[in-house]
């Protein structure tokens, strides 16, 4: 038998063994979260996709039928209901999940390898691989049937979608850890959410505010990634109500919170 002492210098390849039972184990969550969430009964899996579909094409076709005099040159009503709602669906089907998912998924931290992080962040990485399907989706057809134009900045675009998915991910964690044991603060999620959907910047661009209201919505960093993903897909757009800096150290210092957050509650979890 061979033994390996403690203070011996970790083998070769470890890190990519780590790294592949880590995707192992995220993937299990993702696969389990699935069946939970969507069954296998009737359309199952496909609603994963179906369900943001139908809401981001209803939106986007009620911003078709109103029509908005501020839309300039290529930035028409449908795409950009479509754009700002699919995005919008990101933050709230993240965070809204993220209360009560410590309760849920509790007895998978029987298992030595299943933190805490792991079900935040597979549930995040689900939510993301739903919603930019269905982004991608609606933004080809419309291409494809000319009622949009194709992204003029694609990795702006993408940056945008990034800046989305970490934010949401530093907010969750914040929410799964202060909403464990405490229902009251739970049930304030959904109506952050909804309140949110006016406020964030999705179906508003910050240069059309009155100065007064547009120095507030900077403060909002949604703000500044709704404008990167607008900019990222429209000639016409420009960022200059985008602030990378502020919104990387936003979502930084939420993900530390978040963390630290969860180390401490990680401690009052009893499994019985």
């Amino acid at each position: 038998m061979n033994v390996v002492s403690a203070d011996a210098p970790a083998p070769r390849g470890s890190f990519l063994t780590a790294l592949r039972a880590q995707m192992r184990v995220l993937g299990a969550l993702i696969l389990r979260e699935l069946h939970t969430r969507y069954g296998r009964e009737n359309v199952g899996y496909l609603w994963m996709f179906l369900e943001p579909m139908m809401l981001a094409t209803v939106i986007g076709l009620m911003h078709y039928e109103t029509g908005h005099a501020v839309y300039g040159a290529d930035i028409k009503p449908l795409p950009f209901g479509v754009i700002g709602y699919t995005t919008f669906i990101l933050f709230r089907g993240i965070v809204s999940r993220a209360e009560g998912a410590l309760e849920a998924n509790a007895p998978l931290l029987y298992h030595r390898s299943v933190t805490v992080l792991d079900i935040v962040f597979s549930r995040a990485l689900l939510e993301f691989a739903s919603v930019f399907s269905v982004f991608a989706v609606l933004m080809t057809l419309m291409v494809f049937s000319g009622l949009a134009d194709p992204p003029a900045r694609p990795l702006y675009l993408f940056l945008g979608w990034a800046l989305m998915w970490w934010f949401c991910v530093g907010q969750a964690l914040v929410i799964t850890a202060i909403t464990y044991e405490r229902r009251t603060l739970g049930r304030l999620v959904h109506p952050y959410t909804y309140f949110m959907t006016g406020l964030s910047g999705a179906f508003y661009m910050v240069g059309w505010l009155p100065s007064g209201i547009r120095e507030w919505a900077e403060w909002l960093p949604t703000t500044t990634i709704f404008e990167t993903v607008r900019y990222g897909w429209f000639e016409s757009a420009n960022d200059d109500y985008a602030f990378y800096g502020y919104v990387s150290a936003f979502c930084l210092l939420q993900t530390w919170m978040g963390m630290v957050l969860l180390r401490m509650m990680r401690e009052k979890i009893h499994l019985s």
